[in-house]
Parts: C-alpha cells; sequence; structure tokens
C-alpha cells in the first residue's frame, strides 16, 4: 500500500510546486489551520482545528493533526485520530464523530504528501488501516473504497415557496398535515431538552448515545456556529436537531424525536421550518448530511428532492487484508442493535457514553 502511494507521488514530481514539508500543527497554529480550511473549497465544518480538543477530551482518543507547509504556509491540512479496541481493532480515522475528513489539500503534491505521512503513521503505530472520510475528492488516490454512504444537499436560494413547490407530493403533504397538528418551532429548546430528546432517538435505533459533554463542548469550541432548534406540542419538546454552520452552509447534525408523535410528522415539521429559516436568514446550501444506502433516514431524506452525492470513503489497507464492515446495517450487528434498543432507557442512557467512544465507525 505505500509502495503505492509512492508511485502516486512520483506522478506528482513533474508539477511545478514549491518544497512541501510535512509535520504536525504547532500550538498557537489553530487560527492558521482554520484560515486554511475556510479558504479552500474542499474544506468542511469537520477540518476546523477545534475538532481535535473534541475528540481528545470526549473520546479519549489521540489525535495527529498532519500540515502541509510550502514556502511558511500551510498548504494542507490531514487530521486523524487514532481508535484503539480489542473488539473492533486498532485504526486511524480521518476523523472520528465527522460524516466528511480526509485530506484538505489544494495541490497535488500537498494531498500525496499528507496521504503518505498518514500512512506511515498507520504503519509506525502498526494499525489495521486507515479510513478517510472524504467529501470531496480532488485528487483521486488508488485505495480501496466503500461506497456505503450518500449525502444529501438542497440549493437554498431559489427561496422558501418555490422550494416547497419543487418537493414531491408526498412530502408537501406531511408538512402540511404537521403544519395542523398544532406543532410549534422552537428556537429556545434547551440542551437538557435536546439531550433527552437525542438520547431516546438513538435508544430506539439500537444505537448508544454520546455523552452530554459532546454536546457543550461543540459549542464552547464552536461559538455562534453550533444551533440547536426543535418542536413542541402543547409546549412539551417532542423533537430536536442541533445545527453546524460553516460558510454559506447549515448542516443538521444531531437530531431526533419522540416515538408516540409520529402520526404528526414532526420530523417533517423540524426540517421544513429550518429549511425555510435558513433560506431566509441568507444561507446558500442546506446539508442534510450522510445516510447509509438502505437505511431508514435515506428513505426520509430522498423524499425531499435533494442532490444525492455518493461519499467517497477511502481506505489505507496496513495489516487488514479487506475494507472494514462496521455499519450496524451489516448483518453481523443485528442482533446487538436489537438487543441494545430492548435494553431500559435509563441503563441505555448510563452505559451509551462508556460504550460509544469505542466504535471507530461513528
Amino acid at each position: 500500500m505505500l509502495n503505492d502511494i509512492s508511485e502516486e507521488l512520483n506522478l506528482s514530481a513533474s508539477q511545478p510546486v514549491a518544497s512541501t514539508v510535512i509535520r504536525q500543527m504547532e500550538p498557537g497554529e489553530e487560527r492558521d489551520w482554520d484560515r486554511f480550511v475556510l479558504s479552500s473549497p474542499f474544506g468542511t465544518f469537520f477540518h476546523l482545528s477545534g475538532w481535535r480538543a473534541i475528540v481528545e477530551d470526549v473520546l479519549g482518543h489521540r489525535y495527529f493533526p498532519l500540515v502541509a507547509v510550502q514556502e511558511g504556509r500551510i498548504s494542507g491540512v490531514f487530521p486523524i485520530a487514532r481508535v484503539r479496541n480489542a473488539i473492533f481493532g486498532d485504526c486511524l480515522i480521518s476523523i472520528p464523530l465527522a460524516v466528511y475528513g480526509g485530506i484538505c489539500a489544494n495541490d497535488w503534491d500537498s494531498y500525496f504528501r499528507l496521504l503518505q505521512a498518514g500512512s506511515e503513521l498507520g504503519k509506525r503505530s502498526g494499525v489495521r488501516y486507515m479510513e478517510m472520510r472524504n467529501r470531496f475528492e480532488p485528487f483521486p488516490a488508488s485505495l480501496p473504497r466503500r461506497d456505503l454512504y450518500l449525502t444529501f444537499t438542497q440549493d437554498l436560494s431559489p427561496g422558501p415557496e418555490r422550494l416547497f413547490q419543487g418537493l414531491p407530493r408526498d412530502t408537501r403533504y406531511a408538512i402540511r398535515k404537521s403544519q395542523k397538528a398544532g406543532l410549534e418551532w422552537a428556537e429556545d429548546l434547551s440542551d437538557a431538552d435536546f439531550y433527552e430528546i437525542y438520547a431516546r432517538s438513538v435508544h430506539n435505533l439500537g444505537t448508544p448515545v454520546f455523552p452530554r459533554k459532546l454536546f457543550t463542548r461543540l459549542r464552547e469550541e464552536f461559538p455562534g456556529l453550533v444551533r440547536i432548534f426543535g418542536v413542541r406540542k402543547s409546549k412539551k419538546p417532542i423533537a430536536g436537531v442541533m445545527c453546524f454552520y460553516f460558510r454559506d452552509i447549515v448542516m443538521p447534525y444531531y437530531g431526533g424525536s419522540l416515538q408516540g408523535y409520529q402520526r404528526d410528522s414532526p420530523n417533517n415539521f423540524m426540517y421544513w421550518n429550518l429549511i425555510s429559516q435558513s433560506a431566509k436568514e441568507g444561507w446558500r446550501e442546506f446539508d442534510f448530511g450522510r445516510s447509509k444506502r438502505g437505511a431508514g433516514s435515506c428513505k426520509f431524506k430522498s423524499a425531499w428532492s435533494m442532490l444525492e452525492t455518493n461519499l467517497p470513503y477511502r481506505y489505507c489497507l496496513l495489516k487488514a487484508k479487506e475494507v472494514p464492515h462496521l455499519s450496524p446495517i451489516d448483518k453481523k450487528f443485528q442482533l446487538p442493535v436489537a438487543v441494545w434498543r430492548r435494553l431500559p432507557f435509563a441503563v441505555t442512557k448510563a452505559l451509551g457514553p462508556r460504550v460509544i467512544q469505542w466504535v471507530p465507525s461513528i
């Protein structure tokens, strides 16, 4: 695998680029890192430097913020974390908690030298593989990939009225139905209310819940870029969503709704209000995030007539012989998921934060 990457680098030798140096980000260099990410067309919210503190403090994983430097200026970044677990194995991921990641670089040389540095780091660490959760792939590498995820995006520039008319009939019907169900859009949902809704929602899916500290740290590390919205019925919070804001993009990321209210279509109500509000506020793009092919969330998002794009996740196999299969939809995880669903909510709420940090696929 390292030989293959070296061959990619040899192909870039004819490119007229400055000498590229690869090293780790130095203390106090966070602003330069973020300035590069914000300026790069391949940067995402998950490439921002604040994720280092979250991955280290919340999950307890070691973080390696690799940077490419040309003539004293950052020309690429590659955030990597090491996830070590006796059950799932030892791997490098760019990055845990994120749906996007991988290498953010504007030129070929920076990209492939960062890729080589990450691969060498994995080899020295003795990990099984390195996973890159690419959103964009400006310089495709000859690495195996798994086409498991889609991402959904919507141009908000037409405005709420035209966006609504462009929705499928069934989706419009569900939104109108929710608007007649006595639901209220809430911009003042408390952190405690949001966490309770989210914890119950993921329990119903058979997934361990993150610690509440994660959501607190997100607000601390990204002030002004994280907002919580929700839905109430008869003053009771029944749905909630935490959104990330990056450049001119709004991304609902963590969300859920309570069982027992599905006949009122609270998710349709929540996401339509968020789309409408975001368009009015001048945000350019609505990023509905990734979903696994065949999952219920994928079917739900497909009903909004958004642009569907394959996510080109790449894997550098070191000790592993094949691309890992760690998705909850894989057959080997069906029994644990079913058992987790049947556990009392109070038990999963207490145990979930201890379990989820060791799952590489998060």
